[in-house]
């Protein structure tokens, strides 16, 4: 545990060490940093991670290509790719995303209890996501959705003693069959933040509504809503505390692959909790942060999170989740992309939970 602690320690202080620059304009930028990481859901990770940061007059509207690709202990390939792009003098906004993971991990049941099972299988998922926006007044954007997914699952001689008890109780979508899916909506944001990445003040809120229909390049009908709101509130010099409300749900008239169901958990909704040991067909969560600077680019961060899933026919919650931690910040460049290292608990009795990686939770 000791080694973990400063394992962690180190590659904080030679990343922050190897990117020093004190500079206040917004210039371009060019990082490729070698991105061990670690959390739960992956153990230790081996990779690389990277983006191209443009030059940009606003530092509130910063295009960018980030990415990042990792191999990690259990077997686990990720590969993900991320433009955001503004044109056109910030009057449109393209955000697009694709990601590839070839993933062994653990099924857990579906639900906001603990079930007793831990079930091994792998995924292979191939996600692509476009969402052109156009800027109605400086801060509103609409746009619309278009999105691909395609996934396989891969099970041991284990899956089968149990596979009649998970079929009976949670289903049996998304194991046998491969599933994919076109989803295609709109989307509605307002974003007065004065930053992108690492936001002193402003107001972010985000609202898509997407739906698939089997059939027209879907295996399943299902319609996806989410509505993100975060408000970041200066405190003092650059104390910042920053909160974040997500509802996130799937509704089908029809079973649901459990894979497309929301979960909490991760290095980003509810650190401290494992992803994918409690889902659901709804989610809803309130993150609290705040945010202190330590020293030049050093910054520091408390949080905690409530939350839980539930089924949007009976919005029971049976024990409230929560989960609290602490980390360090160091800034990366000009345009505030910062190298994030936290350690999180939660009320369930979990072990600590460890997370390093880019950019910040909310």
């Amino acid at each position: 545990m000791k080694f973990r602690y400063l394992l962690l320690l180190l590659l904080f202080s030679v990343s922050c060490v190897a990117f020093a620059s004190d500079s206040v304009t917004v210039r371009k930028s060019l990082f490729i940093i070698p991105h061990p990481a670690y959390q739960q859901e992956t153990s230790w990770s081996v990779g690389v991670a990277g983006g191209y940061y443009f030059k940009s007059k606003d530092i509130s509207r910063i295009s960018s290509i980030s990415g990042s690709a990792d191999y990690t202990l259990l077997n686990q390939f990720i590969f993900n790719i991320t433009p955001k792009i503004f044109l056109n003098n910030n009057k449109w906004y393209l955000y697009s995303n694709l990601n590839f993971r070839n993933y062994p991990d653990f099924y857990y049941g579906i639900g906001n209890k603990p079930t007793g099972i831990k079930q091994t299988f792998t995924s292979n998922i191939f996600n692509v996501s476009l969402q052109p926006q156009y800027a109605l007044t400086k801060e509103i954007y609409a746009g619309a959705i278009l999105a691909g997914r395609y996934e396989s699952v891969r099970t041991d001689e284990s899956f089968t003693p149990i596979k009649d008890r998970i079929f009976s109780e949670f289903g049996s979508e998304g194991w046998e069959k491969p599933f994919y899916s076109i989803n295609a909506g709109l989307l509605f944001s307002y974003d007065g933040r004065d930053n992108q990445f690492y936001p002193y003040k402003g107001i972010f809120a985000k609202t898509m509504l997407t739906t698939s229909k089997a059939g027209f390049g879907s295996t399943h009908s299902i319609t996806d809503l989410s509505v993100d709101f975060r408000n970041y509130l200066p405190v003092y010099r650059e104390h910042v505390f920053a909160w974040q409300l997500y509802y996130e749900a799937a509704f089908s008239k029809n079973e649901i692959p459990f894979q497309l169901l929301p979960t909490l958990g991760g290095r980003d909704l509810m650190r401290g909790f494992r992803q994918g040991m409690y889902r659901e067909n709804v989610l809803m969560l309130l993150q609290t942060e705040y945010r202190i600077p330590v020293y030049k680019r050093i910054k520091a961060a408390v949080f905690m999170s409530a939350g839980d899933v539930m089924n949007s026919s009976n919005y029971h919650i049976d024990k409230l989740k929560v989960a609290y931690g602490a980390g360090l910040r160091c800034r990366l460049n000009d345009a505030r992309v910062h190298l994030r290292v936290d350690i999180a608990k939660n009320n369930y009795g979990d072990k600590l939970q460890f997370y390093i990686t880019a950019t910040e939770a909310f």
